[in-house]
């Protein structure tokens, strides 16, 4: 498996891959990697007991993500090679014109639907960081927001990279769909942050809440 310093040594390098989606996905290893923090620093506390069980889980959970995500790092590059192979095809005749364009295509969905698992398991991090906001350890309260942020950033990245392969899809239903889940999808993340935030906030400032 690449060390970290090898992948910032290539996503550094002049070459286009990897590129934001790898690095989208490393953004959200961080933030699994401080849900398992978390979530393992609470099921020790005798204080925090009753949240045991759900703590094991999400741990478990975490690093499960964790390992998905570092195979869709070396996912996404590959599929941007697709793009790039794609895009070096002869176009001298109207055949191989065509045959480019549909090879292009074929490719740029690969590139979405790459993105998008990442976005998904990215979600799934924000959705325990939420958790461990409420019921994890306070002394670690401002790591769970972390991790939320870094899952949100993630999510984020790696739909810019569906928006931009979306310019290379003739359907326009396709791209109209692929729109509105972008739209809902990152909703949906930024009210899961909003929560997030309050709970990191009755913590920090808990002289607010009772104003």
């Amino acid at each position: 498996m690449e060390t970290l310093d090898s992948f910032m040594e290539r996503l550094s390098s002049p070459s286009p891959a990897p590129g934001g989606g790898a690095a989208s996905a490393m953004v959200s290893i961080t933030a699994a990697s401080l849900v398992s923090m978390v979530a393992s620093l609470t099921k020790s506390k005798k204080s925090y007991s009753g949240y045991r069980e759900e703590m094991e889980h999400i741990e478990k959970k975490s690093i499960s993500i964790r390992k998905e995500l570092r195979e869709l790092m070396a996912e996404d590059e590959e599929a941007f090679n697709l793009i790039v192979k794609a895009w070096g095809m002869d176009k001298s005749t109207e055949d191989n014109a065509r045959l480019r364009k549909k090879e292009i295509e074929k490719a740029s969905k690969t590139a979405i639907s790459v993105p998008w698992k990442i976005a998904r398991a990215s979600y799934s991090i924000i959705e325990m960081a939420e958790l461990i906001s409420r019921h994890g350890i306070k002394s670690a309260i401002t790591d769970s927001a972390c991790a939320g942020l870094f899952a949100e950033s993630a999510i984020k990245g790696v739909l810019y990279n569906v928006s931009i392969n979306l310019k290379s899809i003739e359907s326009v239903e396709f791209r109209e769909m692929e729109e509105i889940k972008m739209k809902l999808f990152l909703e949906n993340a930024s009210e899961i942050m909003k929560k997030i935030d309050a709970n990191t906030m009755r913590i920090l400032k808990p002289e607010v809440e009772k104003q």
